[in-house]
This record gives structure tokens, C-alpha cells and sequence, in this order.
């Protein structure tokens, strides 16, 4: 044993969070909004320049706002908000960008069913801004976040997890005991290499690239034209363009032939003559901001729990950037397994909730990647929205249906559907029954409008319908003996209206009948109807899903 092990631990956390990017931030965001305060450590000495995404779908929206954030991440993306269309050019300058055929990102029928289904949007932003406004708020619900800090070992036993950590500047080694261990480290996870978990899926599907992040002024250029994303095609120069504030932060991404040349072919002068090229601009003056080789794939995870540690993020799935699937998946994971943390840590539920984390986000993590996968290789199918009989075929699922119309089976459900009713129509899926995310609806409440997603905050909630008063009334008294967070909600009476009148007939529910939402929005239970016994019908559903089989006596 190393005399690392052999010492005590420096520090005692309730849960450990390794990787302080997008989805580490948000697991510490989501766990210091539900009441436990973790440790992030990062390699790397700050967040990330490189925007590395800016396609953002509405779970990671409907994530941060649940979090408070949804104001703060709107005034980041604001420098985003008119990117979204794709344009093919020749050269920025070259073209005419007021008369370039654009194809809408995203299409104008996903806009639509996005409103009718969401509070949020698909728009655009930066991920180094998000990952800016998850620090801070991170930090200002309590937890620490140490940049520069890597991990060397971990080790696990039955009390909890022991990681080595190094300073990587002063070279410092100390070890920090965790109850708990979220490896949200990347696609490269050490934590993953550590535990010996395998990959499974094709590593390379594309030449490597060159992704650069470059400022150069192109406010005139773009200015009443901006764009998404641009695939640019001239002698000189064949890759992506990607606007990140339609002013002066843009990247550039562009293949090689590893067959004839690698990374170390393009020094900055020569990246820099490449961007001028795809500008169209012979003279402009480019700056290099930072310069990250890649290599797209498609590779999860054989597990993605050990014992005491998950995996989340690209950790556990590293999914092809089509239809801007992969942070948001890495987003979800978090906020599915952060509430479930929480409560364990905080001994509001028994230690067996957390085993519904893999068997919920393992089978998310394969569809996802096999529907990128499958629309990289049919990108001419993926981007015609014409084309809906060969999407059919192919079995291509409807975006929607792939980024919040899936299905959790597991035993924080009862009574789950075992399949979705469809593929291409994500409100057939989103109808109310244990395991889908919880249906949306604009309320009022006082003349303030709300969603129905807003309604379970931080814990657990009951929605009825205007006539399910004794399930709210059962809901209230179990939160007052069992301390467990669960809040209940009637729909159509104690002044929270459904101006729409979609509730509850769209969540399949009678004017007796109730649902129980998680804190992650998903339906836990539900009951058509009334119950002559609703205090124990409930119980038991609360105490399955907690692992509290005698819910009410185990304060």
C-alpha cells in the first residue's frame, strides 16, 4: 500500500465531483440547490475558452431553470439568439449572405412542438458562457471548485471513496473521502480508466480535426445575416465555420488526411492563412485563441456506475455532435443523479435509490448515441425535413423524442411502460405516465405565469386535478411526518388556473386523479382516479421510490 493510502484523509465530503466543465458544474449546482455542498477538483486551471457547442436542447434549458438560471443563461445567449440556420459558401466575403439558401436549425415544425411541449426554447449559446454562469453560481450555493487540481487514484471501500488528488502547479498530493464520487472528467475519464470500465462503439468516425477558435472582426459581414453554422468549400479551404457572438469570436473546424500529415502540420501561421481563406479575406487580421485537435466518435460507456462512483457526461457517452445532443445528454445525467445524491447523503432515502441512476441514463445514453450516429451517416436525410419517409425507415427518431421524449424504467418508477409509443411524435410520449418527463402547461397563480415544470422546486410534488383534493391533502401530511420534500399542487382550484385548459386531460388524468413529479420532472407514480385510501397509496409509491418501505415511521 502507498504511503499515500496509509494516511488519513485531509478532507471529509459528503460527494466528490471530478471535471469542473459543463456537466461537473451542473451536478454542482444541482446537489448545492438540493441542500449538500460538494468538492470539485479540475485539471485544468480555469473553465474552458473554447465554446466547444453552442446547440443547446430544451432539457438542459429546462434544467437551468429549475435551477434560477434561466434569466442569467438568456443574457448569455443573447449575442446568439439570431444564429439558426446552416448556409453552404464558398468564402464569407465570396458570397452574397443575404441570398445564401438557408437551412433552418432548428427546423420551424421542431420550433413549434418545442413551445407547445417546453417552457424553454432550442436556442443557441456559447458553452464557455454557460459554463461561466455555472460557476458562479455553483460557488455562490456553497460549493468549492479547485482548477488545477487533478486526480491521481481513488480507491473504495464500504464507508465511501478516497481519492489522491495533485496541485498540478506545486505538485502537492493530498486525498479527500467522499460518501460519493461523480466522475464528470470527460471523454478522456481517468476516473473510467481507473475502475477499468470498457467503451463500446466506433472510435473514429471521420478524419481528425482541428477545432480554432479564432477573433477576427466579421460584425460587417454577418451583420442582418447571421448563421449557425457555415460549411465552407474553396480550394484553399474545406470545413465548418461556427459563429459564437456574430462579432469577433468565431470557430473554425477543419479536417487532415492522418495519412499524410498530423496536428503538428499546422502551426499557427499556416491555421491562420486557413481562416483568412475560408474568410475570404486575404488581409484580415486573425488571432488564434486556442487550437484543440478532436476526433469525432461514438462510444459509451459499458456501465456507468461502480459501488460508490458514477459516471456522467462524456465519462460515460461521447455522442457525435449532430443535432446537439451531447451536452445536454451529459446535462440530464446530472440532474438525474443529483436529487438522488442528495437525499441519500441527507438520509432521506435509503441507499438503493441511487441504483435506479444506470438502469434510467444507461438506456438514454445508447439511443442517444445510436440516433447521432445514425444521422451522421444520413446527413442529407437529417437536415431535409422533407424527407420524413426515409427518416421513418431508417428509424431515425424525431429529435424531441431523442433530447426529453424518452422512457425511465426503473425502481424510482412504478408502474413504468415498458416501451414509447412512438418514435416520431414526442407528445404521444410526454402524456403523463410514470417514467416520462412530467407534460408541460402554462398556469397562473396570482397572476404569475408558471409552468407545470416549475411546480416540484427542489423535492418531490403532487398535481391533481380540481378535484383530486385528497391526494394534495394526503401529500401534506405525509411531508409533515416523514421530512420528506414533497410539495402538492390542485390545478383548477386553490388559485392555480390552466388558462390553456390542457390540464389534467393531457397528463391522462381524471378531474380526481394525481401524479407524482420528481425533482428531476419526471412522473414518479401516477392514478388516473380517486382512491379510498389516498395517504396509503401514496406512501407506498414514496416509499418505493425512496427505498423507506415503512415511509411514514422512519423520520
Amino acid at each position: 500500500m502507498s504511503a499515500d493510502r496509509e494516511r488519513p484523509p485531509e478532507h471529509d465530503e459528503p460527494v466528490l465531483v471530478v471535471g469542473g466543465g459543463t456537466v461537473g458544474l451542473s451536478a454542482a449546482v444541482a446537489l448545492a440547490r438540493y441542500g449538500v455542498t460538494p468538492l470539485v477538483v479540475e485539471r485544468h486551471a480555469g473553465t474552458s475558452i473554447h465554446p466547444r457547442a453552442t446547440g443547446v436542447q430544451p432539457p438542459a434549458k429546462e434544467f437551468f431553470r429549475s435551477m434560477g438560471l434561466a434569466e442569467r443563461m438568456r443574457e448569455a445567449s443573447a449575442d446568439l439568439a439570431p444564429s439558426r440556420s446552416k448556409i453552404d459558401i464558398t468564402s464569407l466575403a465570396g458570397d452574397d449572405l443575404g441570398t445564401v439558401p438557408r437551412v433552418p436549425t432548428p427546423p420551424p415544425a421542431m420550433v413549434e412542438v418545442t413551445a407547445r411541449i417546453s417552457p424553454t426554447d432550442a436556442g443557441p449559446c456559447a458553452q464557455d458562457q454557460i459554463d461561466g454562469v455555472l460557476l458562479e453560481a455553483a460557488t455562490a450555493a456553497g460549493a468549492r471548485v479547485r482548477f488545477g487540481t487533478e486526480l491521481v487514484d481513488v480507491v473504495q471501500d464500504a464507508d465511501g471513496v478516497t481519492a489522491t488528488v495533485r496541485e498540478r502547479e506545486s505538485g502537492r498530493r493530498y486525498r479527500v473521502h467522499a460518501r460519493y464520487l461523480v466522475a464528470a472528467d470527460g471523454s478522456a475519464s481517468r476516473v473510467r480508466d481507473l475502475l477499468g470500465i470498457g467503451m463500446t462503439g466506433p472510435r473514429k468516425l471521420s478524419r481528425p480535426m482541428i477545432n480554432l477558435l479564432c477573433r477576427v472582426d466579421l460584425a460587417d459581414l454577418v451583420r442582418g445575416h447571421e448563421f449557425a453554422f457555415a460549411e465552407v468549400r474553396n480550394p484553399a479551404f474545406e470545413g465548418l465555420l461556427l459563429t459564437i457572438n456574430n462579432r469577433d469570436r468565431w470557430v473554425f473546424h477543419l479536417t487532415y488526411d492522418p495519412d499524410r500529415e498530423t496536428a503538428d502540420d499546422y502551426p499557427l501561421r499556416r491555421c491562420e492563412d486557413l481562416v483568412r481563406a475560408a474568410i475570404g479575406l486575404p488581409d484580415a487580421p486573425v488571432e488564434v485563441l486556442a487550437r484543440l485537435p478532436w476526433q469525432m466518435s461514438a462510444r459509451v460507456a459499458d456501465r456507468i456506475r461502480e459501488d460508490r462512483i458514477f459516471l456522467v457526461g462524456d465519462a460515460g457517452h461521447v455522442i457525435p455532435p449532430v443535432a446537439a445532443f451531447g451536452m445536454s445528454t451529459g446535462i440530464a445525467d446530472a440532474y438525474n443523479l443529483a436529487w438522488k445524491l442528495a437525499l441519500v447523503v441527507t438520509g432521506r432515502a435509503g441507499p438503493r435509490l441511487l441504483d435506479s441512476y444506470e438502469p434510467e441514463r444507461l438506456p438514454v445514453a445508447r439511443l442517444t448515441c445510436e440516433q447521432a450516429l445514425l444521422r451522421f451517416q444520413h446527413l442529407d436525410v437529417h437536415f431535409d425535413a422533407a424527407r420524413a419517409r426515409e427518416r421513418t425507415r431508417l428509424r431515425m427518431a424525431d429529435p424531441l423524442v431523442t433530447g426529453i421524449g424518452y422512457q425511465y424504467v426503473s425502481d424510482a418508477v412504478v408502474d413504468p411502460r415498458a416501451e414509447l409509443p412512438s418514435l416520431e411524435d414526442v407528445e404521444r410520449n410526454l402524456d403523463g405516465s410514470p417514467g416520462s418527463r412530467v407534460p408541460h402547461a402554462w398556469l397562473d397563480r396570482s397572476g404569475r405565469q408558471l409552468s407545470t415544470l416549475d411546480l416540484a422546486g427542489t423535492g418531490f410534488a403532487v398535481i391533481a386535478g380540481p378535484d383530486g383534493a385528497d391526494w394534495c391533502d394526503a401529500a401534506r401530511s405525509l411531508a409533515a411526518r416523514t421530512g420528506v420534500p414533497l410539495t402538492a399542487h390542485r390545478v383548477g382550484a386553490d388559485g392555480l388556473t390552466d388558462p390553456g385548459g390542457r390540464w389534467p386531460a393531457t397528463a391522462g388524468l381524471e378531474p380526481s386523479g394525481a401524479l407524482l413529479v420528481r425533482p428531476d420532472n419526471f412522473v414518479a407514480w401516477r392514478s388516473p382516479g380517486p382512491s379510498p385510501e389516498p395517504g396509503a397509496v401514496l406512501e407506498r409509491a414514496l416509499g418505493q421510490i425512496l427505498d423507506r418501505a415503512a415511509l411514514a415511521l422512519t423520520r
